[in-house]
């Protein structure tokens, strides 16, 4: 996600990995199964790297799904592993699933990313299925929706990736009647 460039190996050594986690690890902590990881180059490599250490961020169990961060485009079909809180996107129901388009906080959008909460460890694919919306509510609901106006909903991945040990489940925001809103829903206790 970032390239952290160094005056000489000895300072990419010392301090590359700790400028890369300033620069990595609100991303990865905004998704919902990621980690920052450094890849500081050898001295041989110093050159040949350009004089820089790649910042990346990792799906801890499966792959992301694509782009993280300031990577992502409007319009780009987000997977589950991709949303980040306070990211928004349009819910477009298919034949067999979603698509669920990023969308700038100022145009319309059905959804906002609020947090993540993790399934219980034996939990299946299907029980986390039926059951996301429940667990996002039990968490979110009490101050995200405390209202008739507003829905919290749950968003799971593919089975393969569940089964991986990615069982976190995307939490996501909403009106009650499936209407479009623009602009940020405010977190709790924001003015």
């Amino acid at each position: 996600m970032a390239v952290d460039t160094a005056t000489d190996f000895a300072d990419a050594r010392a301090g590359g990995a700790r400028r890369c986690a300033n620069q990595s690890t609100a991303i990865a902590e905004a998704l919902p199964d990621a980690a920052g990881y450094v890849v500081v180059p050898t001295n041989e490599g110093f050159a040949a790297a350009n004089s820089g250490t790649a910042c990346l961020v990792l799906g801890r169990h499966a792959a992301i799904g694509g782009e993280v961060g300031r990577f992502r485009d409007d319009g780009e079909n987000l997977w589950v592993g991709q949303m980040s809180v306070g990211d928004r996107w349009v819910y477009e129901e298919e034949d067999e699933g979603y698509n669920a388009p990023l969308i700038d906080c100022a145009e319309p959008h059905t959804d906002q990313v609020i947090g993540m909460v993790q399934a219980p460890g034996e939990m299946s694919h299907k029980n986390g299925s039926d059951n996301a919306t429940e667990l996002c509510g039990n968490k979110f609901e009490s101050v995200w929706a405390p209202g008739p106006e507003r829905t919290v909903y749950g968003w799971i991945v593919d089975e393969e990736d569940w089964e991986q040990g990615f069982n976190k489940v995307v939490c996501t925001v909403s009106r009650s009647d499936a209407k479009k809103t623009t602009g940020k829903i405010p977190a709790p206790g924001e003015v």
